[in-house]
């Protein structure tokens, strides 16, 4: 299995797009009450936020998307054989 640098540290698709709307909704504030010599500046970094927040929106979906795809049958007969094992394992094989 492959394992990625930012494993068990809390750090998910959810969260990465939570702190990239919070940081969005602050530049929305600091353009709204900027001088008009810097609108130019800050509407740019405001567009480039607003692009990260697009396309982590994305990557969230593709990923719930991905976790939700269906088994093939073969895997989830595998996987009730397993689950029926340890169910046997602590005598509760008979659960409705």
């Amino acid at each position: 299995m492959a394992q990625w640098r930012g494993q068990f540290t809390g750090l998910t698709h959810e969260t990465k797009l939570a702190d990239a709307e919070a940081t969005l909704r602050t530049a929305v504030a600091a353009f709204r009450t900027a001088a008009p010599a810097k609108f130019k500046a800050k509407a740019k970094a405001v567009r480039q936020l607003a692009e990260r927040v697009l396309r982590l929106r994305l990557k969230l979906l593709k990923a719930r998307r991905k976790a939700l795809r269906p088994l093939d049958r073969e895997s989830a007969e595998r996987s009730q054989a397993t689950e029926r094992a340890v169910l046997t394992e602590f005598d509760a094989a008979n659960l409705p």
